[in-house]
C-alpha cells in the first residue's frame, strides 16, 4: 500500500513541476502521515526570512541564489518537524479542553491587541480567518507541551562534565590585557565648535585637578551613551576601542587620567589621533588608517594646526584598574558553562526524539 502512495505521489508532484509559478505554489512539498505540505505554506513560513534576503545587498547571485535554497529548504524542514510532532500528538489521543485554548486566545489578546476587535480587523488586514487562528493556537500549544515533555525535562550537569568541559575549552574563557575604563566624550559637529568645546574641556579637567570626582563630571558633561552611568565603559579589552585611543589607555596606569584627546575622522575610513598639552593646543597628530594601522605620526604646532582636519570628537579618560591577560577561573565562569552544557544537550535530545518520530512516520519531501 505504501509504494502505491509512493507512485501516486510522485505521480501528483511531476505534474505540479510543470505548472506556471503561481499554480505551483498550491503543489505539494511534503507529505507527513496523512497531512500535505504545499509551496504555499512553506513561502509563508519563510517569508520574513526571504525579505531580509532581498534586502540584503548581495554581488554574487549564485550567492543569493543558494541562501535563498537553504531558507526554503529549511522551512520545509521546520514544518515537516511540525507536522510530525503534531501526528504523534494526535495518536496519543490526549484532548486539548477548548478552556485551555480560549485563554491562551484572551491572553495573547490582553498582550499584543488588547481587544478582540483589534484582533479581527488585523486578520482580516492579513487575509486569515478567526478560526485559521485558533487552529494555530492550538497548534502552539500542543507544540509547546510535546517539546516540554519530550525535551526540556530537567537536565543533570555533573560537576566533573564541567570541570572537563573547561578544561578541554580553556581559550574561549581566556581574557586579553584589560582596562575599567571610564570616559567623558564632548562632541565638535562643525570646525567652528571646537575650541568651544576645548575650552570646556580645560574647564573639566580643572575641576578634576581640584578633586572633582570623574563620574560626577562626566553624568553633567559627556556627550557619550554610557553618561548616564558617569562614563563607566566597564572592563575592555585593546580591541574594543580605536587603536589610537586604546594606546593612550592602555599606556596609562591605575588611577591615572589622560589629557584630552581628539578624533577627526576621514572619508576613506582613517583617521587622526590628536594628543593635547596641558593647555589643550595639539603636540602630536597620528593617522590611522581603516584597519587601525599606524601610518604617520608628527608633531603639530602653530599654523600647521590648520593643515589637518579639525577633530569631531573630544575625550578625556580615566583608568579605575588593570588587569594583564588572564584565564578566568572556573569558579568564575561554571554557571555559564552549565547553561552551555543544559542547551547542548536539550539540543542532542530534540534531534534524537525528531529521528524517532520520523522513522516510523511516513515521510515524503520534493
Amino acid at each position: 500500500m505504501r509504494k502505491v502512495g509512493l507512485w501516486l505521489v510522485g505521480a501528483c508532484v511531476l505534474n505540479v513541476s510543470s505548472l506556471p509559478a503561481p499554480e505551483l505554489r498550491t503543489g505539494i512539498a511534503a507529505i507527513v502521515n496523512d497531512s500535505v505540505i504545499t509551496y504555499q505554506q512553506v513561502e509563508d513560513h519563510v517569508a520574513l526570512a526571504l525579505e531580509a534576503l532581498r534586502r540584503t545587498p548581495m554581488k554574487d547571485q549564485a550567492v543569493f541564489a543558494q541562501k535563498r535554497s537553504e531558507a526554503i529548504n529549511n522551512g520545509l524542514e521546520d514544518l515537516v518537524v511540525k507536522e510530525l510532532i503534531l501526528s504523534e500528538f494526535k495518536s496519543s489521543g490526549i484532548p486539548v479542553p477548548d478552556t485551555l485554548i480560549e485563554d491562551e486566545i484572551n491572553d495573547r489578546i490582553r498582550k499584543r491587541w488588547g481587544n478582540r476587535v483589534t484582533l479581527t480587523k488585523e486578520l482580516q488586514a492579513q487575509g486569515l480567518r478567526y478560526e485559521a487562528f485558533r487552529q494555530r493556537v492550538y497548534e502552539d500549544l500542543v507544540l509547546q507541551y510535546m517539546r516540554q515533555k519530550n525535551v526540556s525535562q530537567a537536565v543533570l550537569v555533573s560537576p566533573k562534565k564541567i570541570e572537563n568541559y573547561y578544561t578541554n575549552n580553556l581559550d574561549k574563557f581566556r581574557l586579553e590585557d584589560q582596562v575599567k575604563l571610564r570616559m567623558i566624550v564632548l562632541n565638535s559637529p562643525t570646525p567652528g565648535t571646537a575650541e568651544e568645546v576645548k575650552k570646556l574641556a580645560r574647564e573639566i579637567q580643572l575641576k578634576l585637578d581640584e578633586g572633582a570626582g570623574f563620574a560626577e563630571m562626566a553624568s553633567i558633561y559627556s556627550e557619550g551613551s554610557q553618561r548616564a552611568e558617569g562614563g563607566d565603559w566597564g572592563w575592555r579589552e585593546r580591541t574594543y576601542l580605536r587603536r589610537g585611543l586604546s594606546d593612550v589607555a592602555f599606556g596609562l596606569e591605575k588611577g591615572q587620567r589622560s589629557g584630552l584627546l581628539g578624533v577627526a575622522k576621514d572619508a576613506d575610513d582613517s583617521y587622526w589621533i590628536y594628543i593635547y598639552d596641558k593647555s589643550n593646543q595639539r603636540l602630536i597628530a597620528k593617522k590611522y588608517n581603516s584597519k587601525d594601522v599606524l601610518e604617520e605620526e608628527k608633531p603639530v604646532e602653530g599654523e600647521a594646526i590648520q593643515t589637518i582636519a579639525g577633530p569631531q570628537e573630544f575625550y578625556l579618560m580615566l583608568v579605575e584598574d588593570k588587569r594583564l591577560a588572564h584565564v578566568r577561573p572556573l569558579e568564575e565562569v561554571r554557571d555559564e558553562i552549565e547553561k552551555d552544557l543544559v542547551v547542548q544537550e536539550r539540543a542532542r535530545l530534540y534531534k534524537q526524539w525528531v529521528e524517532r518520530l520520523r522513522r516510523k512516520a511516513f515521510v515524503v519531501t520534493f
